[in-house]
């Protein structure tokens, strides 16, 4: 029984690590931006201080979450505009006031049906493959996010950057549990990914090569894709 309750224990603190990771890192890539502008002399510095107040908010939530573990489950089902969600998303994980290395290219399909899901349960998908792109790059190089639909059939969302790519031997492996190519990751990202993409009878794979970055492909069904008719 006490290894059950070790276990649950270490399962719950690498979900909170690896939640916290984000608007940690958000918040130190702000204060560098901020020192820059102080050092410049600058003093339009608003929107960093903004930035700074709903991480710190957003650290709060997760907290409030992680501590109530029992209500993750609960939420209900939206009809959510995938192009808003996604540059949402962007926004969070590349705030436009922060001054990074990260170009974002983004090619949306000029007609896109809504999902039909939870909106923790998609941003929970976007924001760590996000996340992953971002640190896979060391903060330089470019995302290109790209968004097709197929009629009321199925859409489809890739995300690529121009990091150093996925070992062959490793690209199997990267959906499981608790398991990380990343020196300080939690192994949890990609598992989650996974995980909510299927909840909704989604698919997701990456394509990769060693050098030339990583592409995953997001596709969601008929059943997810609501019709607007």
């Amino acid at each position: 029984m006490r290894e059950g309750q070790l276990r649950s224990a270490g399962r719950l603190s690498a979900e909170f690590a690896h939640q916290i990771k984000n608007p940690l890192a958000i918040i130190n890539n702000t204060v560098y931006s901020l020192q820059r502008a102080v050092k410049d002399g600058r003093n339009d510095i608003a929107p960093q201080l903004e930035i700074i107040r709903e991480e710190v908010e957003r650290s709060d939530k997760i907290i409030t979450r992680i501590m109530g573990y029992a209500q993750l489950s609960d939420g209900h089902v939206e009809r959510l505009d995938l192009i808003d969600e996604l540059n949402g998303d962007i926004e969070q994980t590349f705030p436009a006031a922060v001054e990074t290395g990260v170009k974002v290219e983004r090619h949306y399909a000029p007609h896109c049906p809504p999902l039909l899901m939870q909106r923790q349960h998609l941003s929970q998908i976007l924001v760590n493959i996000f996340q992953n792109a971002r640190e896979a790059m060391d903060g330089k190089g470019k995302v290109t996010v790209g968004v097709t639909g197929y009629g009321y059939d199925s859409v489809e969302i890739s995300i690529a950057d121009t990091g150093p790519g996925i070992p062959p031997d490793k690209v199997e492996r990267i959906f499981e549990q608790y398991y990380s190519t990343k020196e300080k990751g939690t192994g949890l990202g990609l598992a989650i990914v996974k995980h909510n993409i299927e909840l909704y009878a989604g698919k997701v794979r990456v394509e990769s090569e060693l050098g030339k970055g990583a592409r995953f492909i997001l596709s969601f069904p008929a059943k997810t894709v609501m019709n607007q008719a």
